[in-house]
């Protein structure tokens, strides 16, 4: 045995410059969370603030008396729930369109047998480095689709990813071919093979593309911005914006002056608060849905980037 071999049961002894080392390292790391995360804390803190302790103290830690009013007021709105639902429509439609079209598309080139192939992935390719521009993509849209004022506007045009394409196709080229000669024996067709043998092996990588769509969609504003015109059509993240940047309110958010409580009394509602609440009630599902799936995030990410 090798002299300094060692056992799977021993310690190390570790240095006292390796304990300096990895205390330093800790809270090295615990300062730049700390940093991330304050904002969003701070956004969160100010919704839940009363318009009378904002005013008295604009920076805060932790409001004294914790209010959901803000939150009571945009979600009392009959636009704010709407845009909420539509927005989760587009996005799963979104989602479950571009990750099918995607798998399909990997699938069919990473056959080794497609004429062609070599042409079909310059071609897309291409499309990471060039586009048409934005003009004439307005164009094809809302004149030679006529999508304009439709949602199919911001769910077909953003289908095929190419980055996503990349990542599956690298996986189903690391499958082994016994999968498929095995099932042809055995009389499945492609599609047999593709439903019931490639995407159950595929849950990790799939799930990666389809959160990387997810998100994309979920914060998507500007393609709403150039193709919706009606505002009962716009999703969440561009009412929110709008309110935010541009402080135009929606059209049921205009009359904050006649709002009393149960006693009769006024309220005055906190205006940054109700930014605030918009901001983090437009990232709270993605926040919800991340830790559920972040398993299969990671390990598809390490399967599909080992080969090209």
């Amino acid at each position: 045995m090798a002299k300094n071999a060692v056992h799977p049961g021993m310690k190390i002894r570790r240095s006292v410059g390796d304990h300096i080392f990895n205390i330093c390292n800790i809270l090295f790391f615990i300062l730049i969370s700390i940093i991330i995360l304050f904002p969003f804390f701070n956004i969160f803190a100010i919704s839940l603030t009363s318009n009378v302790e904002y005013m008295r103290e604009p920076f805060i830690i932790w409001p004294k008396e914790p209010t959901l009013e803000s939150y009571a007021y945009i979600f009392s709105t009959s636009l704010i729930p709407r845009s909420y639902v539509l927005t989760i429509l587009i996005t799963i439609s979104a989602t479950l369109l571009s990750t099918l079209v995607t798998s399909m598309l990997a699938y069919g080139l990473c056959r080794g047998d497609l004429r062609g192939q070599k042409f079909f992935m310059i071609y897309l390719l291409i499309t990471m480095f060039f586009s048409g521009g934005l003009i004439p993509n307005y164009m094809n849209i809302t004149k030679t689709l006529g999508w304009s004022n439709n949602l199919l506007a911001l769910i077909v045009p953003n289908s095929v990813s190419v980055f996503n394409f990349i990542i599956v196709r690298s996986f189903f080229r690391q499958l082994p071919a016994s999968l498929e000669e095995s099932a042809r024996i055995d009389g499945a067709n492609e599609w047999t093979i593709l439903f019931r043998i490639i995407y159950p092996l595929s849950i990790p990588t799939l799930a990666t593309i389809a959160m990387f769509v997810a998100v994309g969609t979920w914060n998507s504003w500007f393609a709403a911005m150039l193709y919706m015109r009606d505002e009962k059509l716009f999703p969440l993240q561009l009412i929110v914006r709008n309110f935010v940047v541009h402080e135009a309110r929606p059209a049921d958010m205009q009359n904050m002056e006649g709002l009393r409580d149960a006693a009769g009394n006024r309220i005055f509602l906190n205006e940054t608060g109700l930014k605030m609440a918009c901001a983090v009630a437009t990232v709270l599902p993605m926040v919800i849905i991340y830790p559920f799936i972040q398993k299969y995030f990671e390990k598809g990410m390490t399967i599909g980037a080992v080969k090209g």
